[in-house]
């Protein structure tokens, strides 16, 4: 298994072998096997193309990542054919309440479905673990497309006629002529550092402790805000339901302070208890 330090593994997958030849060719690369790049090649891959795509983990990833899909995302999964199997594990939600300072009733609350006859839920909440394992079952189906596990993109060089990938893996480097290279390897890409290009979007310069806890709760499948809570003075926190007894704590911390310092356990535990 490749040793990432600091990501935790929900399941490992096994590294795959090295090809066999120094220089390869391929029609489509896509580096980066998350919700983005796996939905890419599925919608790829069911319009007939031949898929290589480079994951620089060789297991799927646990802890605390993205957990909200929106309508428009459904939408898209079902043309793929896997929304069936999101919604049934994901936790469904349409309502917002938004909370101000000790009060216990919402200042504001909102509805993200007001037209009810729909397919699709405005959102489910699903840990990113869960998605990309939904993904990756129904791209198995599929023997134009090969997921590499552990194989890590170290350089680029575009050409007229290509773009050449170094390659590195357990058992050695490679490199691959790609005829199409496409980038979902995240904001802190290999790809767009290689080629010089930027992230573009906004930065907002702050900082936010997230936490999944288990717990059983009869909390309702609704997105709770709250602005100046007694457990967070002077900043905000957000609370989501997720599948199998977890949620979700965001907690502003504010921009100027000791991450090391506030992610220590000792930390944590109180931004918990206030909010529970």
């Amino acid at each position: 298994m490749v040793n990432i330090a600091g990501i935790p593994v929900w399941r490992e997958m096994g590294a795959t072998p090295k090809p066999r030849v120094s220089t390869e060719k391929a029609k489509i690369v896509i580096v980066g096997g998350g919700p983005v790049g796996l939905t890419l090649a599925l919608d790829l891959a069911r319009r007939g193309r031949e898929i290589v795509l480079l994951n620089r983990l060789d297991f799927i990833a646990a802890g605390s990542k993205a957990i909200c899909f929106a309508k428009r995302t459904l939408d898209i999964w079902d043309r793929l054919g896997v929304r069936d199997a999101m919604v049934a594990k994901g936790v469904i939600w349409e309502t917002g309440k938004v909370f101000w300072g000790d009060s216990p009733e919402p200042v504001y609350q909102f509805d993200l479905l007001p037209v009810k006859d729909q397919r699709n839920p405005a959102f489910i909440n699903l840990q990113q673990y869960h998605a990309e394992a939904i993904l990756i079952e129904a791209l198995s189906q599929y023997p134009n497309v090969q997921i590499r596990w552990g194989h890590d993109v170290t350089g680029v060089q575009t050409h007229e006629a290509c773009t050449i990938l170094d390659v590195r893996c357990g058992d050695g480097e490679y490199r691959i002529e790609a005829d199409w290279l496409v980038a979902c390897d995240g904001h802190r890409s290999t790809i767009r550092n290689e080629m010089g290009l930027e992230f573009e979007g906004r930065v907002f310069e702050d900082n936010f402790l997230i936490a999944d806890i288990k717990m059983k709760g009869e909390r309702p499948s609704e997105r709770w805000f709250w602005f100046d809570p007694p457990f967070n003075r002077g900043q905000s926190a957000l609370l989501h339901k997720q599948p199998d007894d977890v949620w979700r704590l965001d907690c502003q911390l504010g921009w100027d302070i000791d991450r090391a310092a506030a992610s220590r356990p000792e930390n944590v535990e109180p931004w918990v208890r206030g909010v529970l």
